[in-house]
């Protein structure tokens, strides 16, 4: 077991807790926000990237269009909080669901967990940084699990994404 492992276990641990915090309701609409924001972002990135390019007057064309999904990720993720929000104050009216709500929260926060370290694994093997950290994914115990759960996740990753090698 390396530091890598350690930081999954961490990361599966938060989301297992934000999912028993936030209910089954949270949960779906913080997984739900995490795949809309992926697809959302992969698709109009571009667009903002354009208008960064415009506004800032940036000339990285690779680095517009990744802050261009940043942006647009974080906004639906905004978009989806502020529905949950809502959905949970209705049901906190009804009686003993709550407890049912939570626990099954949990189990989708782990699923929203195992996704983003998939994808946090993914980009580190894609994109080695330095030898030292394509040895820590290739020597962790949890990054080849990592791995093969990213395959659900790769084609919502977007070429502009997988081509950051050029601004590192």
């Amino acid at each position: 077991m390396n530091w890598l492992d350690i930081v999954i276990i961490v990361i599966l641990l938060f989301f297992f807790w934000k999912g028993f915090r936030a209910g089954l309701v949270g949960a779906i609409g913080g997984f739900l926000g995490i795949i809309v924001g992926i697809w959302a972002g992969s698709h109009f990135m571009t667009q903002v990237a354009g208008w960064l390019m415009r506004s800032l007057s940036m000339t990285n064309q690779s680095l517009a269009n990744i802050l261009g999904f940043i942006a647009i990720f974080i906004l639906i993720n905004i978009i989806f909080s502020i529905i949950v929000w809502i959905i949970n104050k209705i049901f906190n009216i009804i009686p003993f669901i709550d407890l049912a709500n939570k626990l099954a929260g949990s189990l989708v926060g782990v699923i929203g967990g195992v996704l983003a370290v998939a994808a946090l694994v993914y980009l580190l093997s894609l994109f080695s940084f330095s030898d030292a950290i394509a040895e820590v994914v290739e020597e962790s115990q949890l990054a080849a699990i990592a791995l093969s759960v990213a395959v659900i996740i790769k084609p919502l990753i977007p070429e502009a994404i997988k081509s950051v090698k050029e601004i590192i």
